[in-house]
């Protein structure tokens, strides 16, 4: 499966059908730097959120797990006359006419525009298929919030994606 997202990642021009996004907002800067301490938290903890995917001069496309993998972070200015800046944002990144670069981990990235005189904070994020699916983020939004409630300790222990991938070479 994949192999062909990777296909159609590759195909494609302007978008990707393979991204999933979620836009999330925030009443202060502070909870929005909390929030990202969390989701680099998570990112930290799990190989397959460390993935980016090679294939130039390789024989064969690879996943391949990075030592470290610092979530891109990009803020961006946004007028109010155009518009509520959550649908500014969630139009100027909408994986229809956004694309990420896979061989950059983690496959995901965040956007934020701030609502001037409310300090409200908008966060759109990008997170591509190859690396989360539906299920995975609930999962990924589940830990950031345990992380926030100060309940790290109760996260179980991740899965190293290696065993993930002998598991899927079996079958």
């Amino acid at each position: 499966m994949q192999e062909g997202i990777l296909f159609h990642h590759l195909l494609g021009g302007e978008g990707d059908a393979y991204l999933l996004y979620d836009l999330l907002a925030f009443d202060s800067r502070e909870r929005l730097n909390g929030f990202l301490a969390s989701l680099q938290q998570v990112v930290d903890r799990h190989d397959i959120l460390r993935t980016g995917v090679l294939w130039q001069d390789l024989p064969e496309p690879v996943q391949v797990v990075w030592r470290q993998a610092p979530v891109q972070v990009e803020t961006v200015a946004l007028d109010p006359a155009d518009g509520p800046l959550a649908q500014q944002l969630e139009a100027r990144y909408h994986p229809r006419r956004h694309r990420i670069d896979v061989r950059q981990a983690p496959l995901l990235r965040g956007f934020v525009a701030a609502e001037e005189g409310t300090g409200r904070q908008y966060l759109q994020l990008l997170f591509h298929h190859l690396a989360i699916d539906h299920t995975t983020l609930g999962f990924l939004l589940d830990e950031i919030r345990l992380l926030q409630q100060g309940q790290g300790a109760e996260l179980p222990p991740p899965l190293p994606f290696r065993q993930f991938v002998a598991q899927a070479r079996l079958a």
